[in-house]
């Protein structure tokens, strides 16, 4: 699976966002780890929470690419016969219109962006290029774009769109993923949530004790009931514990109490009065190599999943007030941007509405 390192997404929140005190939640969980970041509205009681849930998918959640940063990012011609991202020249206006449609698509989704809006001086492409580099590492690129593009946005079909100038523009699923993921990626500012702090540790560094800032396991919990279970809401999460960041959008969970009624361990919060031990399936959907059409329906279209095991702690409103992680392996941080609407694109992403399928 390929990654990306999503600092920024790690440090994009502040006191300010944090719903509750410090002294308010009882040394339950700390204050970045406060599932109520997500949403203030959201019930604790054990009683009322699911054990599974899932979004409506539909045309949403699509498996796309990560479009990474060491082969040019969207200036990647994916569909050409030789596939390359940096050192080439883009078509004149005057070689543009001599193109036939094949190799109008064979040009990088940057290029065919600038083509529609008759920009023959490249202005996304050369844009584009400042956040690329050959020397890169091979999992940076724009996931932490595409993921919310992907829970987000209805999966874009293919199309072909007349530019001022008279010329078809010939634009392939994937194209059309690499612009909204840019968009998430470089333009969308609309505010951050996030739950947990990203771990700069590798494995290799000090592995869980450089990561003692991980999402909390009853927090965690209260999350994926509530936005899965009773909102049918997606969100997003960094998959792995450690220094990378991978960043997916989360789509189901399936959950099983493997203990109903542990004693409070050492470590609990205070006022719990037990434990419940459980198993969580958590699914969520993969990147994928770039295709023409649409994935949904296909082998192209992945899914795959995480299995958590963790303790909950309970008082004696049977709510749930903190907990721990059984499993090594566990999410970094949970977090969401809003859904970008069409009077949010602006700047030369400004048309890019005009071939989603919303």
């Amino acid at each position: 699976m390929n990654k990306y390192l999503g600092v920024s997404w790690a440090l994009l929140f502040s006191v300010a966002s944090f719903a509750q005190s410090q002294n308010s939640i009882l040394e339950a969980w700390k204050g970045f780890s406060d599932p109520e970041i997500f949403s203030s509205g959201f019930t604790h009681e054990l009683s009322a929470l699911p054990l599974q849930g899932s979004i409506d998918i539909g045309p949403r959640a699509w498996s796309g690419d990560y479009w990474p940063s060491n082969k040019g990012g969207i200036n990647y011609r994916w569909n050409a016969k030789i596939k390359v991202g940096f050192d080439y020249k883009s078509p004149s206006k005057e070689q543009f219109s001599k193109m036939s449609q094949e190799e109008l698509a064979e040009l990088a989704p940057s290029e065919k962006y600038d083509l529609l809006m008759g920009r023959y001086d490249m202005p996304l492409k050369s844009e584009a290029a400042s956040s690329a580099s050959k020397r890169a590492p091979e999992w940076a690129g724009i996931c932490h774009g595409w993921a919310p593009a992907s829970i987000y946005h209805n999966e874009p079909t293919p199309k072909s769109v007349m530019n001022p100038d008279g010329i078809l523009v010939p634009f392939g699923s994937a194209d059309i993923k690499a612009l909204i993921s840019y968009y998430y990626a470089f333009y969308h500012d609309n505010g951050t949530d996030q739950i947990g702090l990203r771990c700069f540790f590798g494995s290799w560094m000090g592995g869980a004790r450089g990561c003692a800032n991980d999402l909390n396991a009853g927090a965690f919990h209260i999350v994926i009931a509530n936005k899965l279970g009773l909102l049918k809401e997606g969100f997003l999460m960094d998959v792995e514990r450690f220094r990378e960041v991978w960043n997916q959008p989360v789509v189901g969970f399936e959950s099983k109490i493997i203990d109903a009624n542990l004693p409070p361990s050492k470590k609990a919060a205070k006022n719990a009065v037990r434990e419940i031990r459980f198993q969580t399936t958590l699914f969520y959907i993969d990147e994928a190599e770039s295709t023409w059409n649409v994935v949904h329906g296909t082998k192209d279209q992945l899914t795959e999943k995480k299995v958590y095991q963790y303790r909950v702690e309970i008082n004696s409103q049977n709510k749930i007030i903190g907990g721990e992680w059984e499993s090594d392996d566990r999410p970094d941080f949970l977090w969401n941007v809003p859904r970008a609407k069409s009077e949010d694109f602006g700047g030369l992403l400004s048309e890019l509405p005009k071939i989603l399928n919303d």
